[in-house]
C-alpha cells in the first residue's frame, strides 16, 4: 500500500475492498494494488467490471460466501509424498463447487455476457474432482466408513469392541457393591483409553489402573481391569483404521496431482471472481459509476460525493479541468471545503486508474495521468487542518522533482505558514513553475494576490467555495469559473468580534487588497446574474420543446385524419365506378346486335377501367402509411415544392445536402423539412383530363413497349397511356409494337385513326426502329 497516497485516504477504500475480500491472495492483490499504465488495458477491465455491475443488478451476480483459502493445498499436493487431510479435501470441494456454480451462472448469461463467460469458457469441467472427494468425505470433512473395504471392516471390529466395553462399564454401574463409588456414571477418556471416574476414597472398591485425578484430588480416572484387554485392542484397530486413512488420502490426493494444473487455473479463475466481486460490491454500496478514460489529462468529475462524508451531509461537486487549462485555483474561506475537493479529485482519479468504479455521475471523465501527487497538509484527515511552512517546502520539492507533464499534482494552502507577502511571492511561483511544465494541478490558497495572479494566466481557471453571506457559513459548493474572498472578517465577525474591532481590521486591508476584493465580489455577482439567466433560458428551452412536440402531434393527427378522408373518398369512388361498370355491362348486353351501340359500350367499359386505374394510381401516392423514401429529386432555390405535412406551397431558400433537408419559406414561416415531406410541383402543359379526376398522376416515360401483347390488350394499354402522357404535358410520344407479322402495327394504326387522344401518327424514322415504332402526335 503506497503510503503517498495515505493523505488521500486511499488506503480506507483498500482496506474496504480487503474487507469485502475472500481470499488471502485477493486481499494481497488490494494491498498491493497499482494504477493502469496502459488506457487499452484499464478500458478492458472497465468493460468487463461494467458486465459484472450489471450481472450483479439483474441477474443475481455469483455466491462466493464460501470459498476458502486453499493455495497452501496446492502446494502441498505438488509435492510427492505428501497428502491432503480430510478436512482439507473438504475445503477444496467447497472451492470447487462455488467453481462449478458460478461457471454455470456465466454460461446460463453468456449471450449476454460474454467478457464474464471468456473468464471461464477454457477450463474443463471438475466435476470428477468434486466426485471423487465426494465418495471419501462426508459433509463435516471426515472420511466416510465405504471409503474401502478393509475400512468398513475395521470400523465394524471398532464398534463392536467398544460395545464390549460399554457393557463391561454399564454392569460396574449398575453393580450394588460398587455403586457408591462412582462419582460420575459417563464413560470418558484418558491417555486414549476408556475409564470411569470414582471418588478418590472408595476407590479400593475397584480394582483397576488409576490414569488421573482431578485437581481437588477427590475424583479419580479408573481403568478397570476387565477392560484393560479390550482397549488395547481398540488401540490396535485405531491404528489400523489411521493407516488405513492414510492410504486412502494417498491414493486420492495422486489422483488430485495428475489434474493439478487445473486446479490451479480454478483457483485463479476464483481468485479473479473474487477480486472483481470486491470491486462490485462496493460499487453498489456506494452507488459508484464507472467514468470514462481518455488519454490526454483531464478531469471532469459530476455529482461526485467524498466517501468518508456522511450521505446526509455530502454536498455533491462537480467541476470540469480540461485540456484548455491546466492549473484549477480554488479559493475562499478556510473550513469551506478546499481541502474535501482537493482530495475528491486526487482520489477519484487514484480510484479509476486502478480500476474502480467512483461515487459520480457516470459521466464523470479522468484522462490517464502517470501519478498523483499531492501536499495537503501534515497527512491530515478532513476533519484536520495542520500542517508547517516547512513541511510544505520539503513535500512540495519531493513532489516537483517527480512530476511530469502527465502527472496530477495537488497542493493545499499554497504558500500558507510564512509571512502572507512572501508566502504569495512563493505560491505565485510555484504556479509559474507548474504552467512552464505543463503540469496539471489543483491548488487551494485564501491570498487575494495568488487570486488576482491568476488573472494574468489564459490556462489557469479559477473556482471557489461559495459562502453564504446571510448564514455566514459555507454551503461547500464549488462555483467554477468564480474566484472566491476568504470571509475572514465576516467569520470573525459572525463569532462576536466586536464591530470597532473588525472596522479596524479592514484599515489595515491595503487598498489593491480592497479593489480585489471589490473586483471579486462583482464577478460573483455578474454570475449569480448569469445563473439565473440560464434558468430562464433552460426553462425557455423546455417550453419550445413542448410546443415542438405538440406540433410534431398535430402534424400526426392531421395525417391519420387527411388518409382517413382519402380512404373514404377512394371507396365511394369505387362504389361509383362498380355501379357505372354494371350499368355499362348491362348496355352492351342489351344492344349486342348493334355494331355502332356496340363500339360505343365498349368506349364506356375503357373508359371507365382508365378512371379506375387513375385513382389506384392516385391511392398509392396520397395514402402514406409508411414513412417516406428519400426523394433524388434536384431541387433549386427560389423553386415551388409542395410540403406534404402541411398540404402548403413554399419557396427554396436553401438545399442542406448533408441533412437531406431544404430551408423553406411557407408563408410567414422559414422552416427546414426533409426531403421526405416535399414534393416537386409538376407544370402541366394540357389539362384535357382533369375534369375526369383532380388526382396526381405517377410519372410516365415518352414511349410505351406493347410487344407481345394480344392487339386487345394492347389498345387497352395505350389507351390508358395516353390519357396520362397528356396530363404529365406530352405532346408526341411512341408506340413499341415490333414488326413480327405487322398484324399488331396494322390494329393499332386502325385504332389511332379513329383515337379521340391523337391528331396524326407516322411510321418511326430507321433510327427510332422503322416499322417497329409508331410516332404519334396528341391533340
Amino acid at each position: 500500500m503506497n503510503k503517498k497516497y495515505e493523505v488521500l485516504e486511499y488506503h480506507k477504500i483498500l482496506n474496504n475492498l480487503i474487507d469485502k475480500s475472500k481470499l488471502e491472495a485477493t486481499k494481497e492483490k488490494f494491498i498491493d494494488l497499482e494504477i493502469f499504465k496502459e488506457k487499452n488495458e484499464l478500458d478492458k477491465e472497465f468493460s468487463l467490471l461494467q458486465d459484472l455491475i450489471d450481472f450483479y443488478k439483474f441477474d443475481d451476480g455469483f455466491d462466493l460466501s464460501q470459498l476458502s483459502n486453499i493455495s497452501r493445498f496446492l502446494k502441498l499436493i505438488s509435492i510427492f509424498g505428501n497428502y491432503l487431510e480430510a478436512i482439507d479435501l473438504h475445503e477444496l470441494r467447497k472451492n470447487l463447487i462455488v467453481y462449478r456454480i458460478s461457471k454455470s451462472r456465466a454460461k446460463n448469461v453468456r449471450d449476454k455476457y460474454k467478457q464474464i463467460w471468456n473468464i471461464f469458457k477454457d477450463l474443463n469441467d471438475l466435476k470428477d474432482i468434486e466426485t471423487f472427494i465426494d465418495e471419501i468425505v462426508d459433509d463435516n470433512g471426515n472420511i466416510k466408513d465405504n471409503a474401502s473395504l478393509t475400512l468398513i471392516d475395521i470400523r465394524k471390529q471398532k464398534n463392536i469392541i467398544f460395545n464390549n466395553i460399554k457393557e463391561k462399564f454399564e454392569a460396574l454401574i449398575n453393580n450394588k457393591d460398587t455403586q457408591r463409588a462412582i462419582q460420575d456414571k459417563i464413560i470418558t477418556k484418558r491417555n486414549e483409553r476408556y475409564v470411569i471416574a470414582i471418588k478418590t476414597d472408595f476407590k479400593g472398591l475397584i480394582r483397576g489402573i488409576e490414569h488421573d485425578r482431578s485437581s481437588t484430588g477427590s475424583t479419580s480416572f479408573i481403568e478397570p481391569l476387565n477392560v484393560v484387554s479390550l482397549n488395547n485392542k481398540l488401540r490396535e484397530y485405531e491404528a489400523r483404521e489411521k493407516e488405513e486413512i492414510r492410504k486412502i488420502l494417498l491414493r486420492l490426493t495422486e489422483i488430485l496431482r495428475a489434474r493439478l494444473e487445473d486446479l490451479k487455473i480454478a483457483q485463479d479463475i476464483l481468485e479473479r471472481i473474487d477480486f472483481l466481486n470486491a470491486k462490485v460490491e462496493y460499487a453498489l454500496e456506494t452507488k459508484s459509476n464507472i467514468p470514462k478514460i481518455v488519454s490526454h489529462t483531464k478531469i471532469y468529475l459530476e455529482d461526485a460525493r467524498h466517501p468518508f462524508i456522511n450521505k446526509d451531509r455530502v454536498v455533491p461537486l462537480t467541476f470540469d479541468l480540461d485540456e484548455n487549462y491546466k492549473v484549477m485555483l480554488i479559493t475562499g474561506p478556510n473550513t469551506g471545503g478546499k481541502t474535501v475537493t482537493l482530495k475528491v479529485a486526487g482520489l477519484f482519479t487514484l480510484m479509476a486508474l486502478s480500476g474502480l468504479a467512483i461515487p459520480a455521475s457516470d459521466k464523470s471523465i479522468i484522462g490517464m495521468f502517470d501519478n498523483v501527487l499531492s501536499d495537503i497538509g501534515d497527512e491530515q484527515s478532513i476533519e484536520q487542518n495542520l500542517s508547517s511552512f516547512s513541511s510544505h517546502v520539503k513535500s512540495i520539492s519531493e513532489i516537483l522533482n517527480e512530476a511530469t507533464s502527465k502527472s496530477l499534482v495537488l497542493l493545499d494552502e499554497l504558500g500558507s505558514g510564512t509571512d502572507p507577502s512572501e508566502g504569495s511571492a512563493f505560491a505565485m511561483a510555484i504556479i509559474d513553475h507548474i504552467l512552464q511544465r505543463k503540469i496539471k494541478a489543483l491548488i487551494t490558497t485564501h491570498y487575494s494576490e495568488v487570486k488576482a495572479h491568476a488573472y494574468t494566466h489564459d490556462n489557469i481557471k479559477s473556482a471557489s467555495m461559495e459562502f453564504n453571506s446571510e448564514t455566514l457559513s459555507p454551503t461547500y459548493r464549488l462555483l467554477v469559473g468564480i474566484p472566491g474572498e476568504s470571509n475572514a472578517l465576516i467569520i470573525a465577525s459572525k463569532y462576536g468580534i466586536d464591530k470597532e474591532i473588525i472596522d479596524n481590521a479592514r484599515s489595515y486591508i491595503s487598498e489593491d487588497n480592497r479593489e480585489v476584493e471589490k473586483m471579486l465580489a462583482s464577478i460573483k455577482e455578474k454570475n449569480d446574474n448569469l445563473e439565473a439567466m440560464n434558468i430562464e433560458v433552460e426553462k425557455l428551452k423546455q417550453e419550445l420543446a413542448n410546443e415542438k412536440s405538440n406540433y410534431e402531434n398535430k402534424i400526426a393527427e392531421f395525417e391519420k385524419e387527411k388518409n382517413n378522408i382519402l380512404k373514404d373518398a377512394y371507396k365511394k369512388a369505387d362504389d361509383y365506378i362498380k355501379d357505372m361498370q354494371n350499368k355499362a355491362k348491362a348496355l352492351v348486353d342489351k344492344i349486342n346486335s348493334d355494331n355502332v351501340k356496340k363500339e360505343e359500350a365498349k368506349t364506356l367499359q375503357k373508359n371507365i377501367n382508365m378512371i379506375r386505374q387513375y385513382i389506384e394510381d392516385s391511392k398509392k401516392e396520397n395514402i402514406v402509411e409508411k414513412k417516406y423514401t428519400k426523394s433524388d429529386l434536384n431541387f433549386e432555390i427560389n423553386e415551388e415544392v409542395l410540403i406534404k405535412t402541411l398540404n402548403q406551397v413554399g419557396k427554396v431558400l436553401r438545399i442542406i445536402p448533408e441533412k437531406n433537408s431544404l430551408q423553406v419559406q411557407a408563408g410567414i414561416l422559414k422552416i427546414t423539412v426533409s426531403l421526405e415531406d416535399v414534393t416537386k410541383i409538376a407544370k402541366k402543359k394540357n389539362n384535357r383530363l382533369t375534369n375526369v379526376i383532380n388526382a396526381k398522376v405517377t410519372h410516365v416515360k415518352g414511349e410505351i413497349d406493347v410487344r407481345g401483347k394480344i392487339a386487345e390488350e394492347a389498345i387497352d394499354e395505350i389507351e390508358i397511356y395516353f390519357n396520362r402522357a397528356i396530363l404529365n404535358g406530352f405532346t408526341t410520344v411512341a408506340i413499341v409494337h415490333g414488326k413480327g407479322t405487322m398484324i399488331l402495327r396494322k390494329k393499332i394504326h386502325d385504332y389511332l385513326k379513329k383515337s379521340v387522344y391523337v391528331s396524326e401518327f407516322k411510321d418511326g424514322h430507321p433510327s427510332e426502329g422503322g416499322l417497329g415504332v409508331t410516332i404519334v402526335t396528341l391533340k
